[in-house]
């Protein structure tokens, strides 16, 4: 590994890869790639009939795009939201192109956070012409994705900090939960963001910075993620203890 194995970024549903600018700022003089998925961003929609499409269609078509790029090395893979779903697949189906992994936030497959106000429209507002999230068999494909065994960081919101006010009743307990149980999965120290809710690049993104940063020098070292307390709380987060 050297020190300019790329870190590839996965954004949220209806999200450019623009959103991770906050991030990408500090992070200078590493080899950054930011993924628009088709009708997001810049990236053309699919032409019709653009069917639904589970997380492996999005995972296939990443790897396609950093063979464009000329970057078929290992890389450092951070997702947020449904792009950690994303991420998890991706490992699962391109191992060896995984060398690190960020789950900021990572949803939960199938969990509506305020049912009735969400679509399936991976775009702004729900945009039709994007492409929807297939997300029954894309839970199939979460499911069976093994964990990699490579440096791993997770981060989650503040506990309370919605988009629109408070919780539905139990979310805030079933989010902490499924976060704990992919850093137990994968061996990962679980980061809990002081300062932000789900949009945690946006509120935090030196916080997201640090974490990137984190796996990245761990790979190159070769040696695990280790987390500082002190130098975590200085950009605002704080380890998990269940």
């Amino acid at each position: 590994m050297t020190p300019q194995l790329p870190i590839v970024f996965i954004s949220a549903m209806g999200e450019p890869g623009r959103y991770w600018q906050p991030v990408l700022d500090l992070l200078p003089g590493l080899t950054t790639v930011t993924y628009d998925r088709p009708g997001i961003g810049d990236t053309p929609h699919r032409p019709p009939p653009n069917p639904p499409l589970p997380y492996s269609a999005f995972a296939d078509e990443l790897a396609t795009l950093l063979d464009d790029l000329g970057l078929d090395e290992p890389a450092v893979i951070v997702g947020h939201s449904v792009g950690s779903l994303i991420a998890r697949v991706y490992a699962h189906r391109h191992p060896h192109r995984v060398a690190g992994l960020v789950h900021v936030d990572g949803s939960l497959p199938q969990f509506h956070v305020v049912p009735g106000s969400e679509t399936p429209e991976d775009g702004p507002d729900g945009d039709t012409d994007a492409t929807e999230i297939d997300i029954v068999n894309g839970q199939v494909e979460v499911l069976y994705a093994e964990p990699r065994p490579v440096p791993t960081l997770i981060l989650v919101r503040s506990p309370g900090r919605w988009a629109g006010g408070p919780p539905p009743p139990g979310a805030d307990a079933l989010w902490l939960a499924a976060q704990r149980a992919l850093a137990r999965e994968t061996g990962a120290p679980l980061i809990v963001a002081e300062r932000s809710g789900h949009p945690i690049p946006l509120d935090q993104p030196d916080l997201v910075a640090h974490a990137v940063l984190l796996v990245h020098g761990a790979v190159v070292a070769g040696q695990p993620v280790r987390v500082d307390a002190e130098v975590l709380a200085a950009v605002g987060g704080h380890l998990d203890k269940p």
